[in-house]
C-alpha cells in the first residue's frame, strides 16, 4: 500500500548521488553498486550483492533491494530467506543428549 502511495519519481537513480549510502547494514554506497555494474560486469542483483554486500545484512535485502536492484538497473530478486527456521520443541528438549536406541536423531 505504502509503494502506492509514495511512488518513487521518475529516473529517481539520476537524482542519487555516488556517496549516498543506499544499503545501511553494510554501509553500501550506489557509487560502489555503480562499479560493481559498470567495471566488475555484475548483470544481475545477485552478483551486485556477491560485489558490494549490499542485501546481505540484517535486513537481508527487505529495506534496500528496490534500491540496489533501481541502481544497478536490474530486476530486484525475489528469492528471499526466512530470518529464522523454526525448530521443533522436541528437538529442543533432546539436544546435547545423545539418541536412545531405535530413535531418530532429531535433525530438522
Amino acid at each position: 500500500m505504502l509503494d502506492t502511495v509514495y511512488v518513487p519519481p521518475a529516473r529517481w537513480t539520476e537524482q542519487v548521488t555516488d556517496t549516498t549510502v543506499v544499503c545501511r547494514c553494510e554501509e553500501v554506497t550506489a557509487g560502489a553498486v555503480r562499479e560493481a555494474v559498470g567495471e566488475l560486469g555484475a548483470g544481475d542483483v545477485r552478483t551486485v550483492k556477491l560485489l558490494t554486500r549490499a542485501g546481505m545484512g540484517w535486513c537481508q535485502g527487505r529495506m534496500c533491494g528496490p534500491a540496489v536492484a533501481g541502481i544497478a538497473g536490474c530486476a530486484e530478486s525475489v528469492t528471499r530467506r526466512p530470518f529464522a527456521r523454526p525448530v521443533p520443541l522436541g528437538v529442543l528438549a533432546r539436544a546435547g543428549r545423545p539418541p536412545e536406541p531405535g530413535e531418530e536423531d532429531g535433525s530438522p
